[in-house]
C-alpha cells in the first residue's frame, strides 16, 4: 500500500507475528537450529521493514540469507 502513496500520512502495520513464526519454525526448539532461526530472522525483519517503506517484492522472498 505504501508503494501506491505518496500518502497524507505514515501507513503502518504490526508486523510482529511475520517477525516470529518463520523464525520459530526453524528453530524448533532446538539448540543446532539456533543460527539457521537467526537468519529467518533477519530475513523477515529485512522484508518487513521493506515493506513498511513500500519497496516489497514477493521475488524477495526467495533471496538466500547469508550464514
Amino acid at each position: 500500500m505504501n508503494a501506491l502513496g505518496p500518502h497524507p500520512w505514515l501507513l503502518s502495520f504490526s508486523y510482529g507475528r511475520a517477525l516470529q513464526a518463520a523464525p520459530l519454525k526453524a528453530w524448533g526448539g532446538k539448540e543446532e537450529n539456533l543460527e539457521a532461526a537467526q537468519r529467518a530472522f533477519y530475513h523477515r525483519a529485512k522484508l518487513n521493514s521493506a515493506a513498511r517503506s513500500g519497496m516489497y517484492m514477493r521475488e524477495m522472498e526467495r533471496e538466500v540469507v547469508p550464514a
